[in-house]
């Protein structure tokens, strides 16, 4: 059975709700269009799900001229799904498309989605067939990055925001610098803070570590774009590792000049510089345990 994606503007309250295969929901976002598809895997008793649900709906229905489709796939109990499930819906006015994932076997029906979904929910895959663009993410999405990950997806110029990947950090450029990499010239971003802590602005696999001295440079790749962090005194990363967005990926080391730095270069496989600016990246918004900062103060005697 083949459900067609519709963007429905009724509530799922009072009406069936179709009971999907996983087979089933994968042509759902399968077909060889320029659509943009959102397939996002909730429950009734996930807050995190409930939490950026309204965002997705939002920012679907903002996008719906450009071919967005979202679809809420729904993994709550089977005696969910004649009541509960719909009244749900209804109460919370998730005015989108709806189906129930009609499987027990996460071992079989996740890798069909994204072979790093280890079945935690929320997750949410985010597909444009005709570009090739394809996200995927099994964790609680944000509006700012959903967004993001819209515009990328839906193509054309777009201004994608990252994290910045240090507390604190204070943002500078210097065209005069570049970075060469298979003759290829890269417009770089740094990152100058008092915390030595580094995060991966995007996810992707590590395909290549270089040392320099008591630097270490690491290039990761994804969607066809190489993310080259450099200064990395710590990190343990190997060749073939996978980076999640927003994960720690080492310490900053002291650059030449006696800074502690972070060095960010992009360009794609035909080396097509990407330039990046104070307006691609967010401050981040809080601390997190994982922050070199906080492992310090956690450790100081009060």
């Amino acid at each position: 059975m083949l459900v067609t994606l519709v963007n429905s503007q009724n509530p799922a309250g009072g009406q069936k709700i179709a009971k999907l295969k996983i087979e089933d929901v994968v042509k759902l976002f399968s077909v060889n269009n320029d659509t943009v598809y959102v397939v996002s895997f909730w429950a009734t008793f996930c807050k995190p799900c409930n939490e950026e649900i309204p965002d997705f709906i939002r920012l679907a229905d903002k996008y719906k001229n450009q071919k967005v489709k979202l679809l809420l796939v729904s993994l709550d109990l089977p005696s969910y799904v004649a009541v509960r499930l719909p009244e749900f819906i209804k109460q919370h006015k998730y005015k989108t498309n709806h189906v129930w994932l009609n499987e027990t076997d996460a071992d079989r029906f996740c890798p069909m989605i994204d072979a790093k979904w280890s079945g935690a929910i929320p997750a949410t895959i985010i597909v444009n067939n005709k570009t090739g663009y394809r996200k995927f993410f099994e964790d609680q999405v944000s509006a700012e990055d959903f967004e993001a990950a819209l515009k990328a997806a839906i193509g054309g110029s777009v201004l994608n925001k990252y994290v910045a990947p240090m507390n604190g950090a204070e943002m500078t450029d210097n065209e005069s610098i570049r970075h060469i990499l298979d003759a290829q010239p890269m417009d770089y971003v740094r990152f100058k803070s008092n915390d030595s802590s580094v995060y991966a602005v995007t996810e992707g696999k590590v395909s290549s570590i270089a040392k320099i001295e008591n630097f270490k440079v690491v290039i990761i790749k994804t969607e066809n774009k190489f993310y080259t962090y450099s200064n990395l005194g710590s990190t343990t990363l190997k060749t073939g590792d996978i980076v999640n967005a927003n994960q720690f990926i080492g310490f900053a080391t002291e650059d030449l000049d006696g800074n502690t730095t972070i060095d960010l270069y992009m360009n794609d496989e035909k080396g097509n510089t990407v330039r990046l600016s104070k307006e691609n990246f967010a401050a981040r918004k809080d601390k997190r345990l994982t922050d070199h900062s906080i492992e310090i103060d956690l450790m100081e005697p009060k």
